[in-house]
């Protein structure tokens, strides 16, 4: 079944600069019935960097608003009814495993079990220095968060032990609505290791804005690591998002394809959500919905039985 998600980033700005906005937004999109409501994560940027960035095509002004994603995730719970929130994705290594776990499984409590956690390890070598983590070993780190959240939201007493962190007779309450099952995907690039560690750790993958011939490659080689390793290929999710043209450009003005035909190439591909960033074509709240209503008709179109590519 084809999903939709939209992504809030800069939705304050198309609201006059206003943080509700983003609760505008997002309650919009949820009574329209988009699917999932996502949020990008940077705790700093460095000038450097997003210099850098943006010369591989970053669409956003070192100005934009960054608001912590799992705070503002919250917020978006509380004035949404059915769409799922997810972090798209979060730089994990950058909080403590205990802390993260204490955050996530909150935030799911809250939102009532439509929790969808996007993982990543970040780029950014400056963010981990003034955050005072380490940069080296952040995706070996990152694998023992995982461990470390899965023992706790497991109910205590909860014990764990591994290179950076060991714990025994632990307790840390709320558990996740979800459990210890609370979904959780990676959004990595698809190198074979990263394939590797997302068929043994998650639910799914959730890939960066990329060409649709390199999503429809990388799902293959998900189904080939899951039948290595005796995983149904079925039970691992895609989640792709159409491109982030340049900040305030329309499609047209910056060459880019068309957001619906690629959303349905997405879909073609294999992909079982695909994250539409309205914030790059639509100039004012009122054009939300006409933005939205045909990707949710494409989306409600598709047979859930036609040919697109899949993981098995």
């Amino acid at each position: 079944m084809a999903r939709l998600g939209f992504n809030l980033m800069g939705m304050d700005e198309l609201y006059g600069n206003r943080f509700t906005g983003i609760l505008e937004a997002a309650t919009l999109a949820d009574r329209m019935g988009v699917d999932l409501l996502v949020l990008p994560d940077h705790v700093t940027m460095s000038e450097q960097a997003h210099r850098d960035r943006v010369a591989v095509g970053f669409p956003y002004p070192i100005s934009t608003n960054w608001f912590d994603p799992l705070i503002t995730l919250a917020a978006v719970a509380t004035v949404t009814e059915r769409a799922h929130v997810g972090t798209n994705v979060l730089v994990a290594p950058l909080r403590p495993a205990v802390l993260l776990a204490k955050q996530l499984a909150t935030l799911d409590v809250i939102c009532a079990g439509r929790l969808d956690v996007g993982l990543g390890a970040g780029w950014q070598v400056e963010e981990y220095r003034v955050t005072e983590r380490p940069f080296e070993g952040r995706f070996g780190y990152l694998e023992e968060q995982v461990a470390a959240c899965r023992a706790l939201w497991a109910g205590g007493p909860a014990a764990h032990e591994g290179r950076r962190l060991d714990f025994t007779d632990l307790h840390s309450m709320p558990v996740p609505v979800q459990g210890a099952d609370l979904r959780l995907s990676f959004g990595f690039n698809p190198t074979p290791r990263a394939i590797e560690r997302i068929v043994r750790l998650g639910v799914g993958w959730w890939a960066p804005p990329m060409p649709t011939e390199a999503v429809r490659a990388a799902i293959a080689g998900l189904g080939e690591e899951c039948r290595r390793v005796g995983r149904d290929p079925g039970s691992v999710t895609v989640t792709a998002a159409t491109t982030l043209v340049a900040h305030g450009k329309s499609a047209e003005e910056a060459g880019a394809m068309p957001v619906l035909e690629e959303a349905r190439a997405l879909w073609d591909a294999g992909a079982d959500c695909v994250i539409v960033h309205p914030l790059a074509f639509v100039r004012a709240p009122e054009e939300l919905p006409a933005f939205l209503r045909p990707l949710l008709d494409a989306r409600d179109a598709r047979d859930p039985h036609d040919s697109r590519t899949t993981l098995s």
